[in-house]
């Protein structure tokens, strides 16, 4: 009987191949995004949680005329990147947009 050697070896290692990192999402063409203003409702000016459509800088030149008036208006006009940490932020002492915000909820420009 004639017998056929067999290498183990050769069975048990699979080939190698490259394993693929899975790809970063990919970025969709920028929309512009949208800003929400975070500071206090100022009667007649702006209102608390107002959102506006585009990027931070498209929003701040639609903005100019109330923001020569109120400079700080400005500070508190946070993109939907940081929304999230800038609403705790508003509300947390210790940090500039919770200083603005009462700044400007004092009447202070």
């Amino acid at each position: 009987m004639s017998e056929k050697i067999i290498d183990t070896a050769a069975q048990t290692a699979a080939p190698k191949t490259a394993k693929k990192k899975p790809a970063a999402p990919k970025k969709v063409a920028d929309t512009g995004g949208f800003c929400v203003y975070l500071g206090p409702t100022m009667m007649g000016v702006i209102q608390r949680g107002t959102i506006y459509r585009g990027g931070r800088k498209e929003v701040l030149d639609a903005l100019a005329p109330v923001i020569a008036q109120y400079p700080l208006i400005a500070s508190l006009v946070v993109s939907d990147e940081t929304l999230p940490t800038d609403r705790i932020k508003v509300k947390t002492p210790g940090n500039l947009l919770y200083v603005n915000y009462h700044k400007l909820a004092k009447g202070m420009k």
